[in-house]
């Protein structure tokens, strides 16, 4: 019996695209990450934008809402002596 093993070499198998291996890896480290901040608690670090404060984790990158800095300057409520603050 004669067979014909020519067609199943006509496919040409390739790799997979080294984007999607970098994809997949970095997916799956992200979830270890997060994991690992499941278990342990986060490890947050004071970060400063433009106009915005918050704690950002190093080990998974989590970040809090923050607070929103700006330009403003403290408010005077009460217009004090300044008599009181004279060195004698």
């Amino acid at each position: 019996m004669a067979t014909n093993l020519e067609h199943v070499a006509e496919q040409v198998v390739t790799a997979l695209p080294v984007e999607a291996v970098r994809n997949l890896w970095s997916r799956a480290t992200r979830s270890i990450q997060t994991a690992v901040c499941g278990l342990q608690g986060h490890d947050p670090l004071l970060q400063v934008s433009e106009g915005r404060m918050f704690l950002r984790c190093t080990s998974c990158g989590h970040e809090t809402p923050g607070w929103t800095t700006s330009a403003r300057a403290p408010r005077l409520r009460y217009r004090g002596d300044a008599s009181r603050h004279r060195l004698n």
